[in-house]
This record gives C-alpha cells, structure tokens and sequence, in this order.
C-alpha cells in the first residue's frame, strides 16, 4: 500500500511546536525524497491529483455539493457561503471566524433568499456552512475563495469579470436582506456575529470524465470526499488515528488520508509515529506527505529502505521551507 498523508497549511501550524514532539515526521523528512514547489492551493492540488481541469474557477461548488448529498447534473454551480463581514470605516473585511450557524438559523436565512429571489437565485443549504446556487448558464466571473480573502478588505477580492456587476449587486442585494433578519438580531443580541452577506466562489460544473489517482480516499475534506466520489473511488470518513485508519486500507493500491485537524502532539502521536512504524515494519511500502505553507509545499515520498540512510540527519522542519 502507498499512502498520501495531505496536511494543508501544516507549516503555517508549526510555531510553538517543540521539535522532540515532531521526531517521527523529522525523520520521514530527513530520510525521504524531497519535492519543493511553489506554494498550491490545497483544492489545486486535489483536483490536479483528480485530473481535473480549472474552469474559470477551480470548480469546487459541484464537488461538494456532490459529498454534500447533492445532485450537480448538467447545471453550473457556485458556492453562495453565509459569511460575516465587519464593516469599519474605510473598508469591509471578510471575517475569518467560523459563523457556527445551526440548522434552523440556516434554513431561516436561506428560505427567505430564496423566497425573495426566486429563480433568479437557486438557493440550496444541505450544510449550514455551505450553501450553492444552481445557474442554467456558466457566468463570465472569476471568484476569491474565502479561505484567501478571510481577514481582508474584499474590495479587490469580489467578483471579477464580464458578469461582475451583477454578481456584485446581487451580493448587495442579500446584505440587505440580512441586516435585520430575525436570524441576524438574535444571534446579535447573545453577542454572535451576524450572517450579513453570502460569499460566492468556487463556480463550476462537474466533468464527464475523471481520473482515479487513488485506490480509497480517507477524509472529512469535502472536496476530496466529492472528488473521490465523481470518480467512482472508496470513501470513508476519517479515522481517529493513523492505526485505525490503516486498519481498513487494501493492501494494495494507493490510498488518500486528508488530515485537517490534530496539530502538535496529537499530530505526532496519532498520525506521523504510526505512519513510521507501519513504514518499518512493511505493514505500508510507501508513504509520500504532502506538506503546504504559507509559500510553498513540500512532498516527502519514503520507503522503507530510506529509514536506514542514517547520514540524513533531522532539521527542523520549518528549514525544509527556508
């Protein structure tokens, strides 16, 4: 079995994090084969994986509204994510706080989006983080997704393109909607950030065809999980721990773990010391890890004839992106 270990933004996690604790994944690297690039997206680097082309967005909204439950069919979908957004005095930033919106607060903000726009906006919220708009008709509109534009002024991060104008306004048409939701003035009055506006992004449509990179894909991501999905590949969950989750894997084959939550001790504990043992002792014949920064990803492919290259001594694992 060869498996890919995926940690997105798992350099910008490592401040504060002793080297002693991180032994195991010091190790891999020292001893591995070594690929750095300039920084990828990590929704570029599953759907590069997938064999997935950009359109003029990556098209995440069909992917995952496809492990959402979903049924993209031949439409163009977007992502249309309730988000908050501080207004101060000179700008409006996107806040990068997660809204924790419940399922009732959620359906309540959407039905009455939807009730006012009708067709115009096809508003569907099988998540309450995540919603989607269903067009006949693929718009000329390029998008930021949040995760780059969290925390900025989103005066240059909105819409662009040919169509932006009315994506734009229709963006502020929803602000005003929601600024004094019953929803919205509730949330406010137990001090919750209110879910003022919709982020749109993401826009695409599902592709015909798709490659199977993979053998299994183990993850809570729902990209990969929809990905893994389009392209008729396993999918699981993620396991609590890397024992538990290489107890399920074939014993061939090529599988996918999408790792976005331990950091630290719990990272080294529950993932990078089993993933080393399962390597020396041949219970897995390879393990690449695909590491990403702020600036560039690393990928990490070892075997278990590489743990003997004593000579490759440990460094600390932010000088790998040095």
């Amino acid at each position: 079995m060869h498996c890919f270990l995926f940690i997105p933004d798992f350099f910008s996690s490592m401040s504060g994090a002793s080297a002693d604790r991180l032994a195991a994944a010091e190790k891999l690297i020292a001893r591995g084969r070594r690929k750095r690039t300039s920084q990828i997206a990590h929704d570029a680097w599953l759907f590069e994986r997938f064999g997935i082309g950009r359109q003029r967005d990556w098209p995440v909204a069909p992917y995952t509204l496809l492990a959402d439950g979903g049924a993209p069919g031949g439409h163009f979908w977007m992502r249309a994510d309730p988000v908050h957004l501080n207004v101060g005095r000179d700008s409006v930033a996107l806040d990068s706080a997660r809204l924790d919106l419940s399922r009732a607060e959620a359906e309540a903000l959407a039905a009455t989006l939807s009730s006012h726009f009708g067709q115009g906006l096809a508003l569907h919220a099988p998540r309450p983080e995540r919603w989607y708009v269903a067009l006949e008709e693929a718009p000329q509109l390029e998008t930021t997704p949040p995760a780059l534009a969290s925390g900025a002024a989103i005066s240059n991060l909105l819409p662009r393109g040919l169509d932006a104008t009315r994506y734009r306004a229709l963006m502020n048409e929803v602000q005003m909607l929601l600024h004094e939701h019953p929803v919205n003035t509730e949330r406010e009055a137990r001090g919750a950030p209110a879910a003022n506006s919709i982020w749109l992004w993401g826009g695409g449509n599902l592709e015909a065809r798709h490659g199977r990179p993979f053998s299994i894909v183990l993850a809570e991501d729902p990209l990969a999980r929809g990905l893994a999905l389009a392209a008729g590949v396993p999918e699981r969950r993620l396991a609590a721990n890397a024992g538990a989750a290489l107890s399920t894997l074939p014993e061939e084959g090529k599988a996918l773990i999408v790792l976005d939550a331990p950091r630290g001790a719990a990272l080294e504990r529950d993932w990078f010391s089993p993933l080393l043992a399962a390597l020396e002792e041949g219970r897995i014949g390879m393990l690449t890890l695909v590491l990403s920064g702020r600036e560039s990803l690393l990928e990490v492919e070892t075997v278990r004839s590489d743990l003997r290259h004593f000579w490759r001594t440990k460094k600390p694992l932010e000088s790998y992106l040095a």
